[in-house]
Order: C-alpha cells, then sequence, then structure tokens
C-alpha cells in the first residue's frame, strides 16, 4: 500500500517508571481489560483480538505505544499508534506519545482516539487527517467545479451542482483527457495520478526554443492536448487544465532547471495544492526520465534546483 506520510511535531519521551502489557487470549478489549491501570506505557495486541471498545483505553496515561500482531485480520499498529487494518481510521493515539507519522491514508478519527493527548498535539493530529480526508474524496463529493464521468461520457459539474456538458475546447480537451485515463470510481488524488501518467506517456516531446509571450498558457495547452506533441510548456499548460478539471487549484510555472549539459535552461512545469500543500507535477520531466516526477516537493525534484520566475492561474 502506498502511503505519503504527514509528519506530526516529534518530542522527547519524558521516562517514566511503568510496565508493559500484552492483550492476547481475548476476542475483546474494553475498558475492563486494563482496568485504567495508570502504569501502562505499551501494549500488545495479538491476532485473536476482534472487537475493541471506545473505551478500551480510558485512563491510560502513560501510554506511549500500541503494537499489533502482523496476523491480525481487523487492526494494525503504525507509529505506535492503532488503526484499523486499511489504515483509514485512528483507533487510538496513546495519550504519552508525543509525536508519530499519520500515514496519508487515514481520513477519520473514532470517537476517543485523541483522549489525554495534549490539546496541542490533539489539533495537529486533527488536522493532519481532516486534510487528508478532503483530499481523498470520492468523485460525488468533490466540492466545487470539476469534470465528473457519466454514462453519456466526461461532464462538467458547476459550482451550484448543475451537471452540464463541456462548454469551450480547453475543457472538452483536457475533459477527454480525464474521460480516457480515469473512472468515476476512483478517489480524486487517484484521478490526478492516472491523468498525469497518461499525459507524459502519450504525448512527444517536440522540441522548441521559443520563449511564450503574452496570455499563452491555454493556447499552449489546446496545442498539445490537440496534437498529442508539445515542448514543456506545453506539458506543463496541459496539465494545469487537467489539474484544475479535477477540483484541484493549478497554476504553471515558467523559470529556470540544471541542464544536462551544464549551467541551467529554461523549463516551465505545473504546481497543483494537495491537501493544502502546493506541489511540484513535471510531465514532460516523466516523460524524458521515465518516473520521479510526480507530486514532488522542490527540495525532493530529482533535477533540482528548480528556479521559479513566473507563474500563471488556469480556468476555464
Amino acid at each position: 500500500m502506498k502511503r505519503i506520510p504527514a509528519l506530526i511535531l516529534m518530542l522527547f519521551l519524558l521516562g517514566i517508571n511503568t510496565i508493559p502489557c500484552k492483550a492476547s487470549g481475548n476476542t475483546t478489549i474494553d475498558v475492563n481489560t486494563f482496568k485504567n491501570d495508570y502504569r501502562i506505557t505499551t501494549i500488545n495486541i495479538g491476532a485473536d483480538v476482534d472487537n475493541i471498545t471506545e473505551n478500551a483505553f480510558r485512563n491510560l496515561k502513560n501510554l506511549r505505544s500500541i503494537t499489533v500482531s502482523d496476523d491480525n485480520p481487523f487492526y494494525r499498529s503504525y507509529s505506535g499508534c492503532l488503526y484499523d487494518k486499511n489504515l483509514t481510521e485512528l483507533i487510538c493515539f496513546p495519550a504519552a506519545l508525543q509525536g508519530a507519522v499519520i500515514p496519508s491514508t487515514v481520513v477519520s478519527i473514532s470517537m476517543n482516539a485523541l483522549k489525554g493527548v495534549p490539546k496541542d498535539l490533539k489539533e495537529q493530529v486533527k488536522t493532519v487527517i481532516e486534510i487528508q480526508a478532503s483530499g481523498n474524496l470520492s468523485e460525488a463529493d468533490i466540492p466545487g467545479e470539476h469534470f465528473i464521468h457519466s454514462g453519456n461520457g466526461v461532464k462538467w459539474k458547476n459550482a451550484d451542482g448543475k451537471v452540464i456538458s463541456p462548454y469551450n475546447n480547453i475543457m472538452n480537451l483536457a475533459g477527454y483527457v480525464v474521460a480516457i485515463s480515469s473512472t468515476g470510481q476512483m478517489t480524486q488524488p487517484e484521478q490526478l495520478e492516472a491523468a498525469f501518467n497518461y499525459l507524459a506517456s502519450s504525448t512527444t516531446y517536440a522540441r522548441s526554443y521559443d520563449t511564450p509571450q503574452g496570455e499563452w498558457v491555454k493556447e499552449y495547452a489546446q496545442n498539445t492536448l490537440s496534437t498529442g506533441s508539445g515542448n514543456c510548456y506545453g506539458f506543463a499548460s496541459s496539465f494545469a487544465y487537467i489539474a484544475k478539471g479535477l477540483g484541484y487549484d493549478s497554476k504553471v510555472c515558467t523559470g529556470t532547471v540544471r541542464s544536462s549539459l551544464g549551467g541551467r535552461t529554461a523549463h516551465a512545469w505545473t504546481e497543483v495544492k494537495v491537501s493544502g500543500k502546493w506541489y511540484v507535477f513535471d510531465a514532460e520531466m516523466q516523460n524524458a526520465k521515465g518516473s520521479g516526477y510526480y507530486k514532488q516537493t522542490y527540495e525532493s525534484y530529482p533535477a533540482g534546483p528548480l528556479e521559479k520566475e513566473k507563474e500563471y492561474a488556469v480556468s476555464f
């Protein structure tokens, strides 16, 4: 399972004279299992546990870590916390655990999961999961304007919820990529990645040394999407419109990148706002290199450093 973890502030753990505890031999863990024993610091959940109640870890104020047997079919631990098996719901963030990594697949918090966690850390955890939940929406739940799949092809959903046919050329071209690369059953991030991979693999690079002038972004996107060929400006513009059509804020960025021949050369790429943060998406570099240019930061971008000079927002 691919996970892109979100970091929570890490602090030093306090040394406490407390004890570990095993929860095995039971199928249910409830408030009576640990009897509010404040001395417990770690808990190991066995393979046979199939039910954990909402108040099972109440008053375990020194609990620092929960681990789960790999053979348990219902629960899983990660970075000291307890989750459902698919890592979608946080079940318990131990009260004395002062920092953790939250998998990007986690989109909900069960009742009492943050019981006893310090206020500031609790708010950080809640914020991270809320942001992740908003970025893992199904197509039907995505707010605002975006493409939707229908029995009659890809349509456009207005901000008021009304579904209409795409109404201009760039919308039709971007909608075609969405239609051919993704399905309505995919989540929003899955659609974004599928469309990026399709654009990068199906478009032919056409070398050009011209520097775009004026209001060029829409023209370059239309030319690249209609001909299946373009330079870095065309790739970047095309993906910006595709991402916008999938409900993301997006923009085209221009500047320079390190040249394979030495020095720096002009370049263009796309920025897309995912879960509250802007990331670099470079479909042209993906086309040239094969991998590594989907959803990067400026620090992690493989051919970096990128030096941004201008940016252009896109809209239909």
